[in-house]
């Protein structure tokens, strides 16, 4: 990987922070090494990163504002810093690490690739999630899981009410408590292979964990994976 090319966020519109990567793109050429950017000075900007995609490796310093990185796609993206609202919806493939909170529906409508956020999370966690993988270190709001269709969720922390709400389909792996948990899930024995996905889970998004304590759900619906 190449020496990161660097932005300064600071007073620039998401626009012209696209058009830097994307101008720093063509000035590699075809059959160039893959793109290794780091921005700094982000400064709650919304709709920061929508729809980048193919660049190897991104860092960003700062916290973003509502709908970051949404429909993100084959990027593996670090954030040191808060993210707001519907941070990665529709995440396609690619792998985000975030190193702070994230407010509410995280992970929105996600369809692939992985998603970690090493603090809490508010309302809606993976509200209506079509495959992706999404971890919460720490705990989380109301109504986490609703409309799940297919994916994973992993919480290392506590939920609020309504967990798994309208859910019919994925896996969701909690090793806290839940303040109510919806009539449309159960709960399921956590058997060897099960703690070795969510230990895998757990390493892949950096943080240390065995993968025991946890409690598994899902839809009473039907089986999914």
């Amino acid at each position: 990987m190449n020496t990161p090319f660097v932005i300064n966020a600071a007073d620039r519109t998401v626009g012209a922070i696209l058009i830097d990567i994307e101008n720093y793109r063509g000035s590699l050429g075809d059959g160039s090494p893959e793109l290794a950017i780091r921005i700094e000075g982000v400064a709650k900007q919304d709709s920061f990163g929508a729809g980048l995609q193919g660049i190897g490796s991104l860092e960003i310093h700062g916290e973003l504002g509502d709908f970051g990185l949404c429909a993100l796609h084959d990027c593996e993206c670090r954030v040191d810093g808060n993210v707001g609202d519907f941070f990665c919806h529709s995440l396609k493939s690619g792998l985000v690490i975030v190193k702070g909170h994230a407010k509410n529906s995280l992970g929105a409508l996600g369809w692939g690739g992985f998603l970690a956020i090493y603090g809490n999370a508010g309302n809606c966690l993976a509200v209506g999630l079509q495959g992706s993988e999404v971890v919460v270190r720490g705990s989380t709001g109301d109504f986490a899981c609703l409309g799940m269709q297919s994916g994973c969720v992993v919480i290392g922390g506590n939920v609020g009410h309504e967990l798994g709400k309208g859910m019919r389909g994925g896996t969701i792996y909690l090793r806290g408590d839940a303040e109510s948990i919806s009539s449309d899930i159960e709960e399921i024995r956590v058997r060897e292979p099960d703690r070795l996905k969510i230990g895998l889970l757990m390493i892949k998004a950096g943080i240390k964990s065995a993968g025991k304590e946890f409690r598994m759900y899902r839809s009473v619906h039907g089986e999914s994976n």
